[in-house]
């Protein structure tokens, strides 16, 4: 836990605004993995404290890297100026429990497919299927000591985050002339 000096907590007001937010991208992800899975895995998003193991084959959403893609591009609207930056996020997939090994190569298997493509541009489109890594054993022991079956794969995607930024612009400019007293000058 972070310590302060008790002075009252500064907190950025910034009117910028983001999407899609990590929360977001788990969602959409726990969503199809919903679709190839076989049951009765369970989804869990990684790094959560004081959260038990589901009983039974579960899966672990953790996201492990992202990338940028390319420069930024910017639109804009009545109101702000909108950046659009493509991302290769990398979130690592792993599965526990009998049969860890058969769901992993079936996500894997199927996110190289156009069953994902399309799963994913219907459902959940700001997430785009890139490519897979290799399904891997993990050496895993439980609190009994006992090893038990775990894969894990990386799913690459390209996400393209949109930050909106408050902007002023003119929609119309009403211009006044005015005559200049100026002095006539010989040539």
């Amino acid at each position: 836990m972070v310590q302060t000096c008790g002075d009252p907590t500064n907190l950025a007001s910034s009117a910028i605004t983001y999407e899609p937010t990590d929360s977001a991208l788990y969602k959409a992800l726990g969503n199809y993995l919903k679709t190839v899975l076989p049951d009765p895995f369970r989804i869990r998003q990684g790094q959560q404290n004081r959260t038990a193991s589901p009983t039974g084959p579960y899966c672990v959403m953790q996201l492990i890297t992202i990338r940028l893609l390319a420069t930024n591009g910017w639109t804009y609207t009545d109101t702000a100026r909108v950046v659009t930056e493509m991302r290769e996020v990398t979130v690592q997939v792993s599965a526990f429990g009998s049969g860890a090994g058969d769901a992993l190569k079936q996500v894997c298997g199927l996110w190289r497919d156009f069953y994902t493509t399309d799963w994913l541009r219907a459902n959940a489109p700001i997430l785009s299927p890139l490519t897979a890594a290799e399904p891997r054993q993990l050496a895993f022991v439980n609190g009994e000591r006992q090893y038990e079956d775990a894969w894990s794969v990386d799913l690459k995607m390209q996400v393209n985050y949109q930050r909106t930024i408050p902007q002023q612009f003119a929609s119309e400019l009403h211009v006044k002339t005015y005559e200049a007293d100026l002095p006539t000058t010989q040539e």
